[in-house]
């Protein structure tokens, strides 16, 4: 008879002297050969019996306004274009997607407001701005802003063609023009949808509640509108942006975000849906206040019959944004009003 597997053959001379012997150790070479005979055929199951993994849910990480000129820019020549964002990268990675608000142009213009500060049109350096912001790898950048058009027109299209070739999909316009409004693209086989919309130019809203039907009659599996209004440095939405919020959402808006206070505001949760009435700044200069020095990151996973919300404070001291801690995150919470984790129906 041949040894099972793994089983080593043993042999004792049969004797009137080691019967008992014999005998004890045949049962423990039985039972031992029994136990490997059970490992060994487990080993070779068929793979049905492996459980198979269900797809993780897609999910997106929103942050808010991102400005890389004046004293952004200079810090990134005396340190790096890297370093501004270096604090947060791994949070960035750990979503399937990632979608800011880019406060600003994209050109080979010279810089105007480092000359003068008090001049707000701002624009970033090509080279500077590939090196900052590649490394977060943004999925899509909103232009629906009151700096998308700093540099006119050309900037506007200039800042498009080097996002697109940079694999960042913009959308929105300064002055809502439906031809520009809106981006969809797939996170794991399904299909997201953005609008984005600008108050400060003109309030009306009828742009975006039409795009919203439009995606919703269409393969939109989530329809996200990312919002630029309200009154800056106010830590509570006005009723402007309320309203329009309660009329996306009431279109068929799934959630949105919004920017422009550059402070954090309040959340609220209307018929089921999140709006996050301000994020607050993600890059900025703004070292005048605690608030506009600190911003909220939301990581929002699209589940079938929920949808679950992470929200992450970050710092953003000496133009460098990292994840903030300790009573800072509290603080930025407090302003949000939310726990940082909730889920939603």
């Amino acid at each position: 008879m041949q040894p099972l597997p793994g089983v080593p053959a043993k042999v004792l001379p049969m004797t009137k002297t080691n019967t008992k012997q014999h005998i004890a150790l045949a049962a423990s070479t039985l039972v031992l050969a029994l136990v490997v005979l059970g490992a060994w055929s487990e080993a070779q199951a068929p793979f049905a019996f492996i459980p198979a993994q269900a797809e993780p849910d897609p999910s997106i990480i929103f942050v808010g306004d991102i400005m890389l000129d004046r004293n952004v820019a200079r810090h990134a020549a005396e340190a790096s274009p890297e370093a501004l964002f270096a604090g947060v990268l791994d949070l960035f990675a750990a979503a399937d997607a990632r979608v800011a608000n880019l406060e600003g142009t994209i050109t080979t213009n010279p810089s105007i407001a480092q000359v003068d500060n008090t001049i707000l049109h701002f624009t970033f350096d090509p080279g500077v701005a590939a090196r900052a912001l590649q490394p977060l790898g943004l999925s899509a950048v909103s232009l629906a802003n009151n700096h998308a058009y700093d540099f006119g027109s050309s900037g506007y299209r200039s800042t498009q063609w080097y996002l697109e070739n940079w694999g960042i999909q913009p959308f929105g316009h300064p002055s809502n023009a439906s031809s520009s409004l809106s981006t969809a693209f797939y996170v794991r086989d399904k299909g997201f949808c953005f609008a984005g919309y600008h108050s400060l130019y003109d309030p009306s809203t009828s742009e975006v509640v039409q795009i919203i039907k439009t995606f919703r009659a269409n393969d939109c599996y989530r329809v996200v509108v990312f919002a630029h209004w309200g009154d800056e440095y106010e830590p509570v939405a006005n009723a402007q942006q309320v309203s329009a919020a309660h009329e996306f959402i009431d279109a068929g808006a799934d959630l949105v975000i919004g920017a422009h206070p550059h402070v954090v505001q309040n959340v609220e949760e209307y018929k089921g849906r999140a709006i996050f009435y301000s994020l607050g700044n993600f890059m900025f200069d703004q070292n005048f206040s605690w608030a506009t020095q600190h911003g909220l990151a939301v990581k929002v996973t699209f589940k079938e019959a929920s949808t679950a919300f992470e929200l992450t404070p970050v710092s953003v001291i000496e133009e460098e944004v990292k994840v903030a801690e300790g009573a800072d995150k509290q603080r930025v919470l407090g302003a949000a009003g939310r726990l940082a984790e909730f889920i939603l129906p």
